[in-house]
């Protein structure tokens, strides 16, 4: 048992060390004017910041688990607010992995219309609902029945009403919101994703062969204005293409990650077996799965996609040659 424990610990120690890292990496990079102006960009920034959130959320009931470290032990913050807080977070960014795989499934399926309904105010609206929709859905959690015992856990009283929601109804309707519905949305809208990349890239097929069939083309001179416009659409493609390829980053790794955790909460949740030690230790390591998501953004679109990369290095050798330009003038 101790051998497991001190796995856990440094278990978790590399993957919220890890996952701060990234996150604080990607807040920059999607801060980018070029960026952010973008909805899905902006859906991936308001993503970071919500992962980032309940990754401080999970690391509070860790140090207790874990280390025995109780950074507070009043009950309305422990037991009430960081449970909610917990699941607040998660259905957000929840709500939001499905609202990046719709953005992009609506640019490539209603490439006119996505327009007008793609946009960064119509995220910034989803992003209110959704937060109100979670606040108030896990309000919950602050019942004043649900309170840290003497021996330092979180108590559910027995023969109550509130006991009841949390480990009956609750499980079951956030096992809809969060694993069962995104899933079955994100599947969807991806699979639908590939088949019109699939049917554009036929119709580019196509259209190259008659070009090459034509006995005679005629040669018009490029003028700069547009070659800008070739410039300027070159990079919007290799954008969007970046945009894409994370997307589809972000599903897969939205499924593995967070389907065994849902499951698990789903027949377990929060109830108390006679040996707490082992439920204690059970939900740490799926809580560490989960928690990969909220932190493998950054490293998971760095390595698939180039673009991602390139944005990357770009802003480190802004942000060097910037540091180098203060020291010169402090020196001078």
């Amino acid at each position: 048992m101790e051998d497991l424990y001190m796995t856990a610990a440094v278990l978790g120690i590399l993957i919220y060390t890890a996952g701060f890292i990234g996150n604080f990496v990607s807040f920059f990079i999607f801060m980018q004017k070029e960026l952010r102006k973008v909805s899905t960009g902006l859906i991936f920034l308001l993503l970071t910041i919500i992962s980032t959130i309940h990754l401080l959320s999970l690391i509070v009931e860790f140090l207790s688990t874990i280390f025995c470290f109780e950074i507070s032990s009043n009950s309305i913050f422990r037991c009430q607010f960081i449970l909610w807080l917990q699941n607040v977070t998660r259905s957000i960014c929840s709500f939001l992995a499905v609202t990046v795989s719709l953005d992009r499934f609506l640019r490539s399926e209603y490439p006119i219309k996505s327009r007008i309904w793609c946009t960064t105010t119509n995220v910034a609206k989803l992003c209110v609902i959704y937060c109100l929709f979670s606040m108030i859905l896990y309000a919950i959690f602050f019942h004043p029945r649900n309170v840290m015992e003497a021996d330092g856990q979180c108590s559910f009283p027995y023969d109550n009403t509130f006991r009841l929601i949390i480990l009956k109804i609750m499980p079951p309707v956030r096992f809809v919101f969060i694993c069962i519905m995104p899933v079955i949305l994100m599947g969807i809208f991806g699979g639908r994703m590939l088949y019109n990349i699939k049917q554009v890239k036929k119709r580019i097929t196509q259209q190259k062969m008659v070009q090459d069939a034509a006995i005679a083309t005629i040669v018009i001179p490029k003028s700069i204005q547009n070659i800008k416009h070739a410039d300027n659409k070159n990079r919007t493609k290799k954008l969007d293409h970046m945009l894409l390829l994370m997307v589809f980053t972000n599903i897969i790794s939205y499924i593995i990650t967070q389907t065994p955790f849902s499951i698990y909460t789903l027949f377990y949740g929060y109830e108390i077996s006679g040996s707490y030690k082992v439920y204690k230790l059970m939900r740490v390591f799926f809580l560490l799965w989960s928690s990969i998501y909220f932190g493998i953004g950054f490293y998971a679109y760095f390595i698939t996609a180039t673009q991602f990369r390139k944005q990357f290095f770009s802003n480190l050798k802004y942000k060097f040659s910037f540091i180098q330009r203060l020291q010169h003038q402090s020196t001078t």
